[in-house]
């Protein structure tokens, strides 16, 4: 009797059939990850769609409300202070014009206290100009 090292051609059946099987598991599951990406992208580019659309009627109203006579006078009188023949162009001025200011500067004493806060002053002073005399 022979006897047949190697695997029997069920063995080898078997092992053809789960091969074949991962690669269309896997095919398979490639496509399945490439659908679901163009979902989402999809998903996302119809949510983009709606907020442009929506953008878009919001401009188209805010155009249809320029274009009306009211917002035309009131940006006559408003913008470029026109008036109506017969009326009156009434400006207010604020109640206090506010100014910048500067106190004025200390004198003598006061102002030597002034460098003293300023920390080693009088040190660069007499380093560079030699001591003051007091």
């Amino acid at each position: 009797m022979y006897r047949s090292f190697g695997p029997s051609p069920a063995q080898l059946t078997i092992v053809v059939v789960c091969v074949v099987s991962v690669y269309f598991l896997i095919g398979f599951y490639g496509k399945s990850l490439d659908s679901y990406r163009i979902s989402q992208r999809a998903d996302q580019v119809r949510r983009e769609v709606a907020d442009l659309e929506a953008r878009n009627k919001a401009l188209q109203e805010k155009v249809a409300y320029y274009a009306t006579d009211g917002y035309v006078e009131t940006a006559a009188r408003d913008k470029l202070n026109l008036v109506k023949p017969g009326d009156y162009s009434l400006v207010v001025l604020p109640e206090k014009q506010e100014v910048a200011w500067v106190e004025a500067l200390p004198t003598g004493a006061a102002r030597q206290g002034s460098l003293t806060e300023l920390g080693h002053f009088d040190d660069w002073l007499a380093l560079f100009f030699g001591r003051p005399s007091r």
